[in-house]
């Protein structure tokens, strides 16, 4: 037990933060499936230097050192391997 005075039932699971969605949940997996994450550069909206990652769920924090290591390439390389 992290607190061992702490009385049963006093802690309860929650989330913090945004967590942008591709799709609305509505819409069947079948049809989004292409949309798992995104990850979008200069390229994309002509900001230099910003990158916003869109949408990272449960598969996305499986593959997050391979995440950033695409990330760092292009902020560091302009490219990615």
């Amino acid at each position: 037990k992290y607190w061992p005075d702490l009385p049963d039932g006093s802690l309860v699971p929650d989330y913090a933060g945004i967590r942008p969605k591709l799709y609305h949940p509505s819409i069947s997996s079948a049809n989004n499936a292409q949309l798992d994450f995104r990850i979008l550069g200069p390229d994309d909206h002509g900001v230099n230097g910003l990158y916003h990652l869109l949408g990272i769920e449960s598969p996305g924090l499986t593959s997050s050192m391979a995440i950033a290591e695409y990330v760092a390439k292009k902020v560091f390389y302009g490219r990615s391997y």
